[in-house]
This record gives structure tokens, sequence and C-alpha cells, in this order.
């Protein structure tokens, strides 16, 4: 009977945990396919001072509606984003990344690196 518990114990904690991890894609497959007009931007970004600051950046900005890929390099002071302009726009994310607490730029004329 003990033998019995452990069982489906230990198989409603696999099934639970597996349904974490394994529903979140289903759901970016479906953003995924709703629109297939995808758009680049690259940004400058200034005021971060470790890689931890760009991941930060880069983590949260994955998990914004419309943004499908984001990579922020910190020795570049560069963002790279592929968005769903339906979704999102250019200055939106650029307003994202300047509540974080940062500076964002498209124009490099105006861009002053600041960490």
């Amino acid at each position: 009977m003990k033998d019995i518990a452990i069982l489906l114990t230990s198989l409603t904690l696999i099934s639970g945990i597996s349904w974490f991890f394994f529903s979140k894609d289903k759901k970016k497959d479906e953003e995924n396919q709703e629109s297939g007009d995808l758009e680049k931007l690259e940004v400058n970004i200034s005021g971060m001072h470790c890689a931890g600051c760009a991941a930060g950046i880069e983590a949260t900005l994955k998990m914004v509606s419309g943004i499908k890929y984001a990579a922020v390099n910190f020795a570049t002071s560069k963002g790279e984003f592929l968005y769903d302009p339906s979704k999102i726009t250019k200055q939106q994310i650029i307003e994202k990344i300047k509540e974080l607490g940062y500076d964002a730029s498209i124009d490099l004329e105006s861009f002053e690196k600041k960490s």
C-alpha cells in the first residue's frame, strides 16, 4: 500500500512538472503561428553595468507580448529584437527598456554610452 502511494505521488509530481515546462512551448508556438510578418529592431542601450543587466533586459522583454526574440549584448551595448509590428511598436520596445531604468535609442548619433 505504501509503494502505491509513493508511485501515485511521484506520477503526480512528474505530470505537474511536465505540464509546467511543456505547456509554455505550445503557447509560444501558437503565438508564432499567428503572424508571419516579423520585423527586426536593433537598439543601442546605455546604463548597463554588467552582463546581469543585459540578461535582465533580455529576459524581461522576452516575456512581452509581440516580442518573439530578444538578445542583449553588454559588451557592445546593443539589443536585437524580433517582434510582431501588429502587436508592439518600436517605440513601445524602447519605452519598456526605459521603464527598466536604462536608456535606449535607435539613432547611433544621439546615443551616449553611460556604463
